[in-house]
């Protein structure tokens, strides 16, 4: 199925990275052909510090993810971090060029491509250019002019830059594993994708994304990002502080947090964990760790139950959180996010987050889950990465990809343009 009804999205995490390979049928439907994760070291605070590294994860996982699907793919769409990033408000304009003066596809391609020329500094890169609303022959305030009639098409648009250097990095790594980026997507515009619903980013929302090393946080206003930004901690620091409180190594404190969230999403869905099932998991993790070879039990270690742990995950969830809720302030003092705050990531999983963010933020909190969408040759997906399926989705509903997709030629075409063409230089040769 290769061809440019393929798209692969690449996600590049603190502790793994993962390519979900889909196919896009004519609806502009995505069904979901092979994933692939590997474990990844070479990232650090969202940023690459090990191009080698990241190449070998970056391999590992499309091999992982070509095998699955039963084809190469050579080409990926990479989501990148909202780290050290600028937004610049622009505008571009474009002449209708259909003779019936109805907007294409075309026409809001060449409308972008000429928002996207501005002076750029040398130590950045334009990533994306986010369209604000259209303005079709100076009426404006239009999400998508795509079947319209008029002759002059404008857009007002953010420009989003990133720092040169951490691009050309992404990039390289990439290319060391044998692949080429067509696209790049902000990460915290990928995760709106597949996470928000339209209505939430219309009316005022913040979308934070609880990594490994990072936190990334976007306010989503009127259907664009008002609000790019991130803070220096993640699910990483909470497990190192579990590893501190409770003497044990980050192996098994990782393993305790997992326990911890995987009893706090069952609550959420279920209602049915229960205190004494979280206390039973600590009390066996304790087990384990006076029973690991090469350690003996210190005098004077913490209490293993429920609540000292509890004590440990909250301070440093406070932590986060208090740095987010600086950050929001801007948005959240103009009334900028009705909707309130929807977390997700993996750091978001751990007990007590929503309750804690209430408090601190004073806004409805929700977990954030991707939207469904197909597998091949079962329902729904399993566990796949928001950013990886939010960069398909985003490249789905991309002007550009749309007009690839219109404009390719059938199989059936190619292939009598093959038959003609063979001919030709048959006659040529012998006549």
């Amino acid at each position: 199925m290769p061809g440019r009804n393929v798209v692969a999205g690449l996600d590049i995490g603190s502790t793994k990275v993962e390519e979900v390979i889909a196919g896009v049928g004519p609806d502009g439907g995505i069904e979901i052909l092979g994933v692939g994760v590997s474990p990844c070291q070479g990232v650090r605070r969202g940023l690459v510090a090990d191009i080698e590294a990241v190449a070998s994860a970056v391999k590992t996982a499309n091999k992982r993810a070509c095998h699955m699907a039963g084809f190469d793919v050579r080409s990926v769409c990479v989501g990148v971090p909202a780290i050290h990033t600028a937004c610049r408000e622009t505008r571009g304009l474009a002449a209708v060029s259909g003779e019936d003066d109805v907007i294409s596809a075309e026409d809001v391609k060449r409308a972008l491509d000429a928002a996207r020329v501005l002076a750029v500094p040398p130590d950045r890169d334009v990533i994306s250019v986010l369209p604000r609303e259209y303005i079709v022959d100076g009426v404006g305030g239009i999400r998508n002019p795509e079947g319209m009639t008029g002759v002059r098409l404008e857009v007002d648009a953010r420009v989003i830059m990133g720092q040169a250097t951490s691009l050309e990095n992404i990039a390289t790594s990439v290319s060391k594993a044998g692949l080429a980026v067509v696209g790049r997507v902000l990460e915290p515009v990928a995760t709106a994708e597949a996470v928000l619903d339209p209505e939430e980013r219309e009316r005022g929302v913040i979308l934070v994304d609880v990594g490994g090393q990072i936190t990334q946080i976007a306010a989503f206003y009127e259907g664009t990002p008002v609000l790019l930004s991130w803070v220096p901690a993640g699910g990483v620091h909470i497990t190192n502080d579990i590893a501190i409180g409770m003497k044990v190594p980050v192996e098994q404190a990782e393993s305790l947090k997992r326990q911890m969230g995987v009893k706090a999403a069952g609550q959420a869905v279920r209602n049915k964990a229960t205190r004494e099932g979280t206390q039973e998991a600590t009390r066996n993790f304790a087990g384990q760790r006076k029973q690991a070879p090469g350690r003996q039990a210190q005098s004077g270690a913490p209490p293993d139950d429920e609540d000292f742990l509890r004590r440990i995950v909250d301070a440093r969830l406070r932590e986060i959180l208090e740095l987010v809720d600086a950050e929001t302030r801007q948005v959240t003092g103009k009334g900028l996010a009705p909707c309130g705050v929807v977390f997700t990531g993996g750091g978001s999983l751990v007990p007590g987050i929503l309750d804690i963010a209430s408090e601190i933020l004073g806004l409805p909190v929700r977990m954030g889950a991707p939207f469904e969408v197909r597998q091949r040759g079962s329902g729904e997906t399993g566990e796949v990465s928001a950013v990886a399926l939010g960069v398909l989705a985003y490249v789905v509903n991309d002007s550009v990809f749309r007009l690839s997709r219109e404009t390719r030629p059938s199989p059936i075409r190619g292939l009598l343009a093959g038959v003609r063409g063979w001919l030709s230089d048959f006659v040529k040769d012998f006549f």
